[in-house]
Order: C-alpha cells, then structure tokens, then sequence
C-alpha cells in the first residue's frame, strides 16, 4: 500500500506527474479493508501539503488525523470496518469492499473551476494520471487494480462531512487479488494475424 501510494506523489522528474498540467488538486480518501500491519479504516492521503488545513477543515472535527507512516502524509481517520460503505458509494458494486483498498479521489473543485472554467477537465486528467499509476503500481506487486466508473459522490460527501462544492469526488478505484470471470474469454495479442 505504501509503496503504491508513493508512486501517486508529484515529483519533478517522475511521470506523468511531471507534465505539469495544473497545480496538484486531487487528493486520496482511502477504505482500507484488507491490508498486512494496517488497521481497517477510513484515511486520508494528501498529495500536496498546500490543501492539509483546508481539507481538515472541510471535513468532519472528530475525525482522529493520526499519523499513518513516518514517511508519507497519510492518516488514519476512523476506525471500522468500512467495506459496507465502500459497496454502497462503488453502486454496490462488491468489489470496492473485497478488495485490500479502495478509494475516492477528492478534488479542489469549485475555488479551481469558478477561477479557471478549463481546469474542469485538468481535474479529470488529473484523476486519469492517478488511476493509471495505481494500475502499474498494483500490477508491480503482483496484485490488480481497476477503475470503478459508477460511483455515488453524495454519500461519499456524507462519509467524509462535505457539506459544499469546495472539494469533490471525482473518481474511485480500487485494488487487490483479481478475480478471474470465466465469462470472459482472453486471446493473446494479434490472435487474428495469420503467422507466415
């Protein structure tokens, strides 16, 4: 987890992050559910030190903000098992809840679209970059990770206390040991070339 969530840091230098779109806006709220020498829980991962006062301002007071890791600018929130919450705000999809983590990615919304219209869609390039970058960093721990595109941003508002449009859920992910479907069928690559 840790590491992964390293790899989703700006850093000059370090793509994709260093295409330098925009300023960092997104920031990560995690449900651990399953995670070696973690507690199960709500978390808080920031991206930029920028908007630590400002979210811990926008979301609810009781929360604990206790250190998860030396290292990174992750908290633990709250306690609990969170897998129920995860499905419902993943539109019961089960695999938010079962997974090792899942995770909603909160953007600086109405400050950074109000002063800027364009920056609507950096927001969403910005959640892309993030979402491809946990797609590699699971693989490269020999895990899995996917998108999950229906997701109800309400209740993840509620969850965390938002009570305006100053940050928004843009977009969930989630990671842990795939599940294969049979139903679906995998050829290899260029199956419908004919081999000289």
């Amino acid at each position: 987890l840790l590491s992964i969530l390293d790899k989703t840091l700006p850093r000059n230098g370090a793509a994709p992050f260093d295409a330098q779109l925009a300023p960092t806006a997104i920031h990560l709220a995690l449900f651990i559910h399953n995670v070696e020498d973690m507690q199960r829980g709500l978390y808080f991962f920031f991206r930029s030190e920028k908007d630590v006062e400002p979210i811990k301002a926008a979301l609810k007071s009781r929360f604990l903000w206790q250190p998860a890791d030396d290292g990174l600018p992750l908290y633990l929130l709250e306690t609990g098992d969170f897998r129920h919450e995860a499905i419902q705000i993943s539109c019961y999809q089960e695999i938010a809840g079962f997974s090792a983590f899942s995770l909603g990615m909160l953007a600086k919304f109405e400050d950074t679209v109000r002063r800027n219209p364009y920056r609507y869609r950096h927001l969403f390039w910005e959640a892309g970059m993030i979402g491809q970058v946990l797609y590699l960093e699971a693989e490269a721990q020999g895990i899995r990770g996917t998108g999950i595109g229906c997701y109800f941003d309400d209740p993840m508002h509620r969850l965390l206390g938002i009570t305006d449009n100053a940050w928004q859920s843009l977009y969930h992910f989630t990671v842990g040991r795939p599940v294969e479907d049979p139903r679906l069928e995998t050829l290899p690559a260029y199956h419908h070339l004919k081999r000289d």
